[in-house]
């Protein structure tokens, strides 16, 4: 069956305005707080979901996003994943980008997620690893960065789609443009 994948884009519009900054941030709350991270989920997953079916074009899932990771000095595990100061040096967080599907892997899979606020009081980005990562790195992903590429995700409309078949996936590549 195949979407329409219309409907899907304009939420990733209204999640993008939802998003940015405001001049006057609602007070913290704990319904707050649960809210934007269920909202940034679920956004990550409709943007993974139409890169996967390719509503978008191979651009957008190459598109380069500007993240920070630090690495892990301690094993992680259920019961102490919410330590993320004991288990993460943040004193040696650098800059790497990393590509659209990974992104939406960290927050799709995150076992811990944490949101943070700027200065204004306005969300900043969330910190949050999969469970892939999580003996390797955190990743701080700075909610700019969302915004673009939910922006990029719900603007892309491909126009050309080009299969060639592996013999050794047994499968088709697909790329759009």
């Amino acid at each position: 069956m195949v979407i329409e994948s219309k409907y899907w884009r304009e939420d990733l519009v209204q999640y993008a305005k939802k998003f940015k900054p405001k001049i006057k941030p609602k007070r913290w709350s704990e319904r707050n707080l649960v809210n934007f991270e269920k909202d940034i989920i679920v956004s990550m997953f409709m943007v993974r979901m139409l890169a996967e079916r390719h509503k978008v074009s191979s651009n957008t899932t190459k598109l380069g996003l500007k993240i920070f990771r630090s690495p892990c000095i301690k094993k992680v595990n259920y019961r102490n994943q919410y330590s993320v100061d004991e288990l993460y040096d943040f004193e040696k967080e650098e800059s790497v980008t990393k590509d659209v599907i990974f992104v939406c892997n960290q927050l799709i899979h995150s076992g811990a997620m944490f949101a943070y606020r700027n200065e204004n009081r306005n969300w900043d980005g969330v910190i949050a690893c999969s469970d892939f990562e999580r003996q390797k790195y955190v990743y701080r992903i700075p909610l700019s960065e969302v915004i673009k590429l939910l922006e990029t995700a719900a603007n892309d409309y491909p126009h050309e789609i080009r299969m060639t078949y592996c013999d050794k996936k047994e499968d088709y590549i697909v790329t759009t443009n």
